[in-house]
């Protein structure tokens, strides 16, 4: 017996299929190879195990790897800091002398100054995560910064604590982390240019008191200073800075107006639309036809805060239009700047409209949504358009879906709910394909999914709501087939869910045809205990015709068994399970589809056979000799005309043929040809 070698599976030369035909050639017999076998499972086993371990403990090795280099991140973030500090210091000792400061030269002086902006804007980069833009800005320094306590523009309640940074030509707000890691302390919040920025005082009243009031379009925001000086001096920084705003860009206005070479685009590039004879006058100044390219931020303010989202877009595309036509200057890289900022506050106003909420009604429906989806995607903005789209759809099927109550009888009810689903749904997929997203793929394969989702949601509902115990086969039978109806019509768009329908109602329908035959079997048990195989006798010549009709509508004739003018070789047994079963029959193919073909065939199977069973112990029974002939006419009827119509519906309906009705043929044929009587031929409908 050869052992388990672990260096030969370390070997590098190592080959399996040697090894193997080595072990087959050793050992003898099976039962060895059983045991080398386990003992190469063992192995196995235990190679795995230790791989576990080691990856667990390589694991946590990770982890406490990634915490360290966390810690030294912060470090050497501190560290920056105290570098930078130390830089500021030694400047400033640098400059400061014991004998009388000799004169500086004016480059120094400017020099001196740049550093220390640098380093304030770097000192705030370092403290407020997200602000490492703050350079970017050549001329922007610092004003005033210091703490403030937001609050709610309409109860006047405290929402956070902020920190606020005045600039040159923003104001920046940053609110605090509360479990930072290295030197930030804040976080950016919003930003704020001063052009567009207007200061409100805010009178003392109640509890707000020290506050002032920002009035950006389309916020408005509320902030709480500690003391009246502190918002004394807010207020006083607010305009100074302003007013500095204003007169460093007065001397570029004067430059851009009074030099060609500032023109903000091309004298080629202007639309001529904005004179209404075609041409330009005479001695028309080129400045005054893009004039409107400086007010493009406030323009765009309005129209958003005026909710003119088209005039908005149409507004931003020509301003795009004439920036790529113009040469890179610094005044048309401020206005793309600010551009990208109204393009920001646009998209955010176009997906509120789009966002689902409480407070929101839907009585528009998706034809209020058409615009803000349009003006998205124009923007880009496609796949975020498409979730808000989806998310909207949803919550107009749950407040479609809600407003339908279950009362009156299932079937009306399901029918109810089954056509406002389909019908919302059918209406959504011609919105989505016909006007939202026309010719995207993307899109459609996500609204595919959507679609399969809000199915199984339905679905699910619908069988907690008529798959019940005491619910009667005959009205599921109907409420499926309704829905089924209902739910063929998506097929005229293009999407098929019909399949997945049948596959998320087959465990209750097949629950549902197993609780019907037990029930049946029962019934067939019970009336069969109470036959006593007398013929039946209508009493009347209206009742056997009303009999022949019932029953002719199911496709089974019973004329060769009536005799006289109103007695039937039937007994009352039989025509009471031939009614029984036809209906079962029509249920359950209503019910199943093809793919159940196998489970309803086996349910018509069983609730015959038990009949069927009745018939050969009736035979066999000594005490039932003298009706003999009577059971025998039974079991022919049954074999001769109940079958073959059930077969022959069997297969139209599910198009594929039955192989349990032959079966009872075969089975229970023979017990007429052993009572000497002559059995009629019953061959199968395919």
């Amino acid at each position: 017996m050869a052992d388990v070698n672990v260096k030969k599976f370390e070997a590098v030369g190592f080959h399996p299929d040697k090894y193997v035909k080595e072990i087959s050639q050793v050992c003898v017999g099976g039962q060895e190879l059983q045991q080398f076998r386990s003992k190469i499972q063992t192995l196995a086993e235990e190679s795995s195990a230790a791989l576990k371990k080691n990856v667990y403990h390589n694991y946590m090795q990770f982890i406490e790897t990634a915490k360290e280099i966390a810690h030294l991140e912060s470090e050497m973030y501190q560290l920056s800091h105290m570098l930078t500090e130390q830089r500021t210091l030694l400047s400033t000792l640098a400059s400061s002398s014991v004998a009388p400061p000799a004169p500086l030269e004016s480059p120094q002086l400017e020099t001196k100054a740049e550093d220390k902006r640098i380093n304030l804007l770097a000192a705030i980069a370092e403290k407020v995560e997200g602000c490492a833009s703050l350079l970017d800005n050549k001329g922007r320094g610092l004003c005033h910064e210091g703490d403030l306590q937001e609050l709610d523009p309409l109860e006047n309640t405290p929402l956070h604590r902020v920190h606020a940074y005045l600039l040159t030509d923003i104001l920046l707000i940053a609110t605090w982390i509360s479990n930072r890691k290295g030197p930030a302390k804040y976080k950016f919040q919003a930003q704020y240019e001063l052009d567009s920025l207007a200061v409100v005082n805010v009178r003392d009243l109640g509890n707000v008191r020290h506050a002032f009031k920002l009035l950006a379009f389309p916020d408005s925001r509320v902030f709480q200073c500690t003391s009246n000086s502190a918002k004394k001096e807010w207020l006083d920084q607010f305009e100074k800075a302003k007013k500095a705003k204003s007169n460093q860009d007065h001397p570029k206005r004067e430059a851009l107006s009074t030099s060609d070479q500032h023109f903000l685009v091309p004298a080629d590039s202007i639309d001529s639309s904005s004179n209404p004879f075609g041409e330009p006058e005479e001695g028309e100044n080129v400045e005054e036809n893009v004039e409107w390219l400086r007010e493009v931020s406030e323009d765009l303010d309005v129209y958003i805060a005026q909710r003119h989202f088209e005039e908005a877009h149409s507004l931003i595309e020509k301003t795009r239009e004439c920036l790529d036509k113009a040469p890179s200057l610094p005044a048309n890289i401020e206005i793309r700047r600010k551009l990208d900022l109204r393009v920001a506050s646009l998209i955010n106003a176009l997906t509120a409209e789009l966002t689902v909420s409480s407070e929101k009604s839907f009585q528009g429906g998706l034809r209020a949504a058409r615009r803000s989806v349009r003006l998205l995607n124009l923007l880009g903005r496609s796949t975020q358009a498409c979730d808000l789209f989806l998310q909207l759809c949803t919550s107009i099927l749950k407040a479609q879906l809600k407003r339908v109550k279950r009362e009156g009888a299932t079937v009306t009810y399901v029918k109810r709910l089954g056509g406002i689903f389909f019908s919302n749904l059918a209406d959504m997929t011609r919105e989505f394909y016909g006007r939202a997203f026309p010719n995207s793929p993307s899109s459609a394969s996500v609204f595919v999914v959507w679609a399969s989702q809000e199915l199984s949601h339905f679905t699910s509902h619908l069988i907690k709501q008529i798959f019940m115990p005491q619910a009667s086969i005959t009205s599921l039978a109907e409420c499926v087939q309704t829905v089924r109806s209902q739910c063929e019509q998506l097929c005229e768009l293009g999407m098929d869910l019909c399949y997945q329908l049948d596959g998320q109602l087959s465990t209750a329908i097949t629950r549902c045809l197993v609780e019907a035959r037990d029930k049946l079997v029962e019934a067939v048990k019970l009336r069969c205990a109470e036959d006593n195989w007398r013929r039946l006798n209508l009493h009347s010549v209206s009742a056997v015709q009303k009999l022949q009709s019932e029953l002719s509508e199911s496709g089974v004739t019973i004329t060769k068994y009536v005799t006289g003018d109103f007695w039937l070789e039937l007994t009352a047994n039989t025509v009471a399970f031939t009614k029984l079963y036809l209906s079962l029959v029509n249920d359950g193919l209503r019910l199943a589809n093809s793919d159940m073909a196998y489970t309803l065939d086996r349910v018509f199977y069983d609730v015959l056979s038990a009949q069927f069973k009745h018939l050969v112990s009736s035979i066999k029974s000594d005490k039932l000799t003298a009706q003999r002939s009577v059971i025998l006419k039974n079991a022919s009827f049954l074999l001769d005309c109940l079958i073959p119509v059930c077969e022959k519906r069997f297969y139209e309906h599910l198009n594929t043929p039955s192989q349990k009705f032959p079966q009872i043929c075969q089975e229970y044929s023979p017990l007429l040809t052993e009572s000497g009587t002559k059995l009629t031929s019953v061959t199968g409908y395919i």
